[in-house]
């Protein structure tokens, strides 16, 4: 039966260690798996940790007006000690905000920030 089942999403993550991880059998410094999106981390070297699980219910929906002025602002609301890290998550504030903009119809990004009501603006946190 279509939308009578739950859904779940599994929210993991993976702890840098460059004394453990190779990468053609060679250790790597830190800012090497950073910085190089492209680069696999293998799991036996670096296994996945389960943090969160977001589940839906069945045959919740927002409102179009609802879904449209709720965003993940991910980049913008981390803590200084867990700001994402490497080139793919300095690029991705200007992106998620140039979306934002986009479907918003903001003539600025300063229009974005200051005009989302502070309930809808929703941080995911663990």
């Amino acid at each position: 039966m279509l939308g009578s089942r739950m859904s779940s999403f599994d929210f993991g993550l993976q702890f840098l260690d460059a004394e453990k991880m190779t990468y053609w059998g060679k250790r790597q410094d830190a800012n090497f798996w950073i910085e190089n999106a492209s680069v696999g981390w293998h799991e036996a070297e670096a296994a996945f940790h389960t943090v969160a699980r977001l589940t839906l219910l069945p045959r919740s929906q927002l409102t179009q007006a609802d879904g449209e002025i709720t965003s993940f602002d991910v980049t913008g609301n981390a803590l200084p000690d867990s700001t994402p890290v490497g080139s793919i998550n300095r690029a991705r504030r200007q992106g998620e905000l140039a979306s934002r903009k986009a479907r918003m119809g903001a003539k600025s990004v300063g229009d974005i920030i200051t005009t989302l009501p502070a309930s809808k603006s929703t941080c995911l946190t663990t």
